[in-house]
């Protein structure tokens, strides 16, 4: 081949890859280094078929939507020798996100043969746990080995959620502050080794409306996490909370800012305070959402999707509000689509709906209002490492 041939090759191959890159004018912002994106989406539809849904990921990106909160499961990558080895599913996630503008926020998790989920509460399975965290840094985060052989932008997961609603009964029987610190001790430092960037979020914590030994207080249960892991254990705390469609939207919203004021609350008197007296450490919203009517009249279906919308523009407005008072970083709506043929409210949570040979339907007004504010929205800073 001739040098200019060479040279001319070379040029076509930079601006290809800077078009990967780098977003169009026309797109929402991508987020920087050391950002992320403002809003996000907590599930796509059927968690275990995200990786096939590539038309919804490129939904997301369209709208600004770029975070996209999946699940990890220790379970799925873990070989016959008790290494981290088995990938695939991950990689053709992280592959179908990126090109899309979606970056992951790993939910380290462990749930066996899709029965129960098993969390470690001793040495030894806290200590597999950490290794297999340490393992997703290492292939996903910043200096990830995933990236370099994608074929695929880089996008890197900057931020890794050790569990979810670790104070709920469903995944974390007999929930346990004290076993739940621990498993942020083991988990923390390794991480750190494998991505020294790596901030660690608080596994997203549930906000039952009536506390009790199945479901804890979600202030108690942090406080006494931080009382024994201290207060650098994390870099940020998830938040989750919905909406009971039996309610109005505005009595809702008002539950909401009560529990996540409640949190913010916690944390400063706990972990201590930053500039002007705001918590120290970031509070994501990473599930957010409003159950819709269960019932076949199509009148009633349509009050309670405008119902949706509301409780979608108070949320998202009042907790932006208090986003510098209360350091509140990302909002993430759960759920993208409603289940394919739904029976239960909380298979109405999607902000799209779905025909029943599982295809997208088209949006709901939550859609409209929800990416009304994601498309416009400036990247936020990533939480400060602890």
């Amino acid at each position: 081949m001739k040098p200019r041939a060479i040279r001319l090759r070379v040029s076509l191959a930079v601006v290809f890859l800077v078009v990967l890159l780098v977003p169009t004018a026309a797109s929402p912002a991508v987020p920087g280094v050391n950002q992320t994106s403002a809003y996000g989406i907590g599930s796509l539809r059927a968690e275990y078929l995200a990786e096939l849904e590539p038309f919804d990921l490129g939904l997301m990106g369209e709208a600004g939507l770029r975070t996209y909160r999946a699940r990890f499961r220790q379970d799925q990558v873990v070989d016959a020798g008790g290494g981290y080895t088995q990938w695939g599913r991950l990689d053709n996630l992280a592959r179908l996100a990126s090109l899309q503008g979606v970056t992951l926020l790993p939910v380290l998790i462990n749930l066996p043969g899709d029965l129960a989920y098993v969390p470690p509460r001793d040495p030894a399975s806290r200590e597999a746990f950490a290794s297999f965290a340490a393992a997703a840094a290492r292939r996903y985060g910043t200096f990830g080995s995933f990236w370099p052989t994608c074929g695929c932008p880089y996008r890197p997961a900057r931020v890794f959620e050790v569990w979810n609603e670790p104070n709920h009964g469903t995944f974390w029987p007999n929930a346990n502050p004290g076993e739940y610190a621990a498993l942020l001790q083991a988990v923390k430092p390794r991480v750190r080794r494998a991505d020294p960037t790596a901030r660690i979020l608080f596994g997203g914590l549930a906000t039952p409306a009536k506390p009790d030994a199945t479901r804890l207080d979600p202030s108690a249960f942090l406080a006494a996490v931080i009382n024994a892991a201290g207060r650098n254990a994390f870099d940020a705390v998830g938040v989750h909370n919905y909406s009971n469609y039996s309610r109005s939207p505005s009595v809702d919203v008002d539950t909401l800012l009560k529990a996540v004021g409640g949190v913010v609350s916690t944390l400063q008197a706990n972990a201590g305070t930053g500039p002007g007296g705001r918590p120290r450490q970031q509070v994501w919203i990473g599930e957010l959402g409003r159950y819709l009517t269960p019932d076949p009249d199509p009148a009633k279906q349509a009050a309670s999707e405008q119902d949706q919308r509301a409780f979608a523009e108070m949320a998202t407005d009042r907790l932006v509000a208090n986003r510098s008072a209360w350091n509140l970083g990302p909002i993430s709506w759960y759920a993208m689509r409603d289940a394919p043929v739904a029976t239960q409210p909380y298979e109405r949570l999607g902000l799209r709906r779905t025909n029943a040979e599982d295809t997208d339907a088209g949006p709901k007004p939550s859609w409209d209002a929800y990416t009304a504010r994601s498309a416009s929205a400036a990247p936020l800073p990533l939480p400060t490492l602890r």
